[in-house]
């Protein structure tokens, strides 16, 4: 019986892992938003224009405006474009977009100064008014996120195989898994704080992608593999392979890009995401040696 567990265990991870690989990614973190190498900021109106505010926000990658000025407003599209798409705003409302100007400036190289100016023209009721703006390169991370991260990997996993074949394999093992859940949930739960108009829910769901899965796994796989049960490392194996990969594919930009949409700042986040990503990886290794070394004991009939 133990033995057909075990099978059908090793296929439910089989799956789990490959399933994100065919299907389409997660977002890198909620709603969509990624790590950039820029960061759009609006400057001011010209001319001012009481009542009307005009802001980037979720780290420059959409804007926002407040309409307070009595009239609609309207975003007039690119010269000699139809692009549908940009708002316009009756008085009292609120309206997000991103814009097709600055899409435009974030895609071009880093000027020698680091930063570009760009223009929106708007109509307010009969006046036309420009909202003025520029884009910022701010200096990228250092390299050293890419050796946290590697550092994290070998420690995890070498604790595990020095370990394996003992109690102290299992309580390494058990206690990286929850280190990287409780790291990949902190990831999820901070992106899910940027986007303004959207639920919380929602967006933690988005985070999260195929790595949701990882939490429970991560929790009862610990848990097992502390009590010595021979599917827990299995278990844990699972929940590190799924955290990794997921978040490498997208979320390892973290590590490089200076502008991180994430609501505790960027350092936190590239911090998560190294633990994640090494100690996911590490999780797997160091399961796989305490499964081989005998580590565990058999389960009861």
């Amino acid at each position: 019986m133990g033995s057909v567990i075990t099978r059908l265990l090793l296929l439910v991870a089989l799956v789990a892992l490959l399933l994100p690989v065919g299907a389409a990614p997660a977002f890198a973190h909620a709603g969509g938003l990624a790590s950039s190498t820029s960061e759009a900021r609006v400057l001011g109106i010209d001319p001012p224009t009481p009542g009307l505010d005009v802001r980037a926000v979720e780290f420059g990658a959409r804007l926002r405006m407040d309409n307070g000025t009595g009239a609609p407003v309207v975003v007039e599209p690119l010269a000699g474009s139809a692009l549908s798409g940009l708002p316009t705003v009756a008085p009292g409302d609120r309206a997000y977009w991103t814009d097709p100007r600055i899409t435009i400036a974030a895609a071009e190289d880093r000027p020698p100064d680091g930063r570009t100016t760009w223009a929106i023209p708007l109509r307010v009721g009969d006046t036309s008014v420009t909202v003025r703006g520029e884009q910022l390169w701010p200096e990228p991370p250092s390299a050293l996120w890419w050796a946290a991260a590697a550092a994290v990997l070998a420690v995890v996993a070498l604790a595990g195989v020095l370990g394996a074949g003992g109690p102290a394999g299992r309580i390494a093992l058990a206690t990286s898994t929850v280190v990287v859940l409780v790291a990949h949930l902190l990831h999820v739960l901070g992106s899910a704080g940027v986007p303004e108009d959207r639920s919380y829910l929602l967006m933690v769901l988005s985070a999260a992608g195929y790595a949701l899965l990882g939490w429970p796994l991560g929790a009862i796989g610990a848990w097992l593999t502390v009590r010595g049960r021979p599917a827990g490392p299995l278990l844990c194996c699972l929940a590190g392979g799924l955290f990794a990969l997921v978040i490498a594919p997208v979320d390892a930009f973290t590590l490089v890009d200076a502008v991180v949409p994430f609501a505790w700042g960027a350092d936190v986040d590239r911090a998560l995401v190294a633990v994640t990503l090494g100690g996911g990886l590490g999780v797997v290794v160091a399961g796989v040696a305490v499964l081989r070394r005998g580590g565990v004991s058999a389960a009861p009939a």
